[in-house]
């Protein structure tokens, strides 16, 4: 018997199946058909929704960013100083949990840089209201003045994406900067 379900689930159902092929060994290494066949569906219905697999990786890393969102929101709202609050956000657990090394290493592949840069876009617009509240509570905490906590929260966000790109900065060497900004 035949399942039928709607475009919307249909769409849903490959990006989930994208997205974890995409964190068990990258998207560079994951094809089309291999989508596809796990979804049971026709390749022009990939293409139909999709018109690249980068369209896909964006997909997916939009899913991300929205459950990135999600968990910062709780760290957000929840108990602790700024400072605590910053520490919770950069440990690096939410980010390994959904930017998983496969993935991240075909996105920082040169041949990816838009793709990089349109995740970076992503995550800015997901996380940057979040961050600037933690960022705004941690400085006036640490006596100093708030007023740009949304600038030095975004200047923040997009230069740690682009230099773990380069992977010049680490979740360890952004809670060092941390420390040293708010001291």
């Amino acid at each position: 018997m035949r399942i039928i379900k709607t475009p919307e689930e249909r769409k849903a159902e490959m990006v989930a199946i994208a997205s974890a092929l995409f964190a068990r060994q990258g998207f560079v290494r994951t094809s089309v058909s291999e989508i596809t066949e796990e979804a049971q569906v026709a390749k022009g219905l990939f293409y139909y929704y999709f018109t690249t697999k980068d369209d896909m990786v964006r997909s997916v890393v939009e899913g991300y960013c929205a459950y990135l969102e999600a968990d910062m929101e709780k760290i957000v709202s929840g108990e602790g100083t700024g400072r605590e609050k910053l520490a919770r956000l950069f440990s690096g657990d939410a980010w390994r949990t959904y930017f998983t090394q496969p993935l991240m290493d075909d996105l920082c592949l040169p041949a990816s840089k838009a793709v990089y840069s349109d995740m970076c876009d992503q995550v800015t617009a997901h996380l940057l209201p979040g961050l600037t509240k933690v960022m705004q509570q941690a400085l006036e905490e640490a006596g100093k003045d708030s007023a740009l906590a949304s600038q030095l929260a975004g200047t923040m966000l997009y230069g740690m994406l682009m230099m773990m790109r380069t992977n010049r900065l680490t979740s360890e060497g952004i809670l060092q900067m941390m420390d040293l900004l708010l001291s």
